[in-house]
């Protein structure tokens, strides 16, 4: 519950900050917390306004990419992904959307070659090099395993690993019994592994309770990771200052062309869409 608030007083505060600046960059931000609370459809009005003022900006494709992929258009997730890229080619978010993108999609090939970049920009990052480990071994050239004695099995510990990251994909795109099954099966066949356990019991806790959250991210996860980059140090400071307050109702009085009087009026209602979901939690 506290959580639902801090998103938002984050949502009055950005929405202040673009009725004052119609081409503010916070946009991405307010576009990021409404993906995850689920507004998908506002998120994405949002980002197609923004996109008339900054289409050149790689952050808001990621959030982009990402509402794309948990509507299951992985193709179209994929052009999200691949547009951010060619404009900011080194950031670590596109990168990591792009590859479970790839992954769902079963193409573990050009998944390996997105994380190996990835890896080569953050060596460290454990999120990078779990993802890599859960992809099963490249195909062996055919002269090689043409044999039966040459043809390797495939490790089962790197099968588990693949199926557990493709269920967590599941469970954030919000797919949550095919995730739930996918745990079970898996909880079968390692009944003593306790981290199955508890997702099997967090996703049925929430099942039952109907208020479904999201599976605990991985510390440094590039994909979870604020996108601080595209707001300026004033918007910030003024999000933070304001952040924790009771969302406002927003009046028309700075309304003075067109652009902002559209964001106003579409502001309102989504707020006004926040607080009817905020009554149902």
């Amino acid at each position: 519950m506290n959580q639902q608030a801090s998103l938002l007083g984050k949502v009055a505060a950005y929405t202040e900050i673009l009725i004052k600046d119609p081409s503010s960059t916070i946009f991405v931000s307010l576009a990021e917390i409404y993906r995850k609370m689920g507004l998908f459809d506002d998120a994405v009005q949002i980002l197609t306004k923004g996109f008339e003022k900054h289409p050149d900006l790689a952050p808001a494709h990621i959030v982009m990419g990402r509402i794309q992929c948990q509507q299951g258009d992985y193709q179209l997730s994929s052009q999200s992904f691949e547009t951010a890229l060619k404009f900011d080619p080194e950031s670590l978010a596109a990168l990591v959307g792009f590859a479970r993108v790839k992954i769902l999609l079963e193409d573990y090939e050009s998944a390996r070659e997105i994380l190996t970049q990835a890896r080569s920009l953050s060596p460290a990052d454990p999120v990078i090099n779990k993802l890599i480990l859960s992809l099963p071994e490249a195909e062996q050239p055919e002269e090689i395993t043409s044999g039966e004695l040459d043809k390797k099995p495939e490790s089962s510990t790197t099968s588990t690993l693949l199926s557990v990251t493709i269920a967590d994909l599941h469970y954030s795109q919000g797919n949550e019994q095919e995730a739930l099954a996918m745990y079970r099966q898996l909880s079968e066949k390692d009944p003593d592994n306790l981290e199955l356990r508890r997702k099997i019991r967090q996703i049925e806790q929430a099942l039952d309770s109907h208020d479904v959250t999201e599976v605990e991210p991985v510390q440094g996860d590039p994909e979870t990771d604020s996108l601080n980059t595209v707001s300026d140090n004033n918007s910030i400071e003024t999000a933070l200052m304001t952040g924790g307050q009771e969302q406002p109702k927003i009046s028309n009085n700075d309304a003075t062309d067109a652009d902002t009087q559209f964001m106003v009026d579409e502001l309102n209602r989504w707020l006004v869409n926040i607080a009817k979901r905020r009554e149902n939690v």
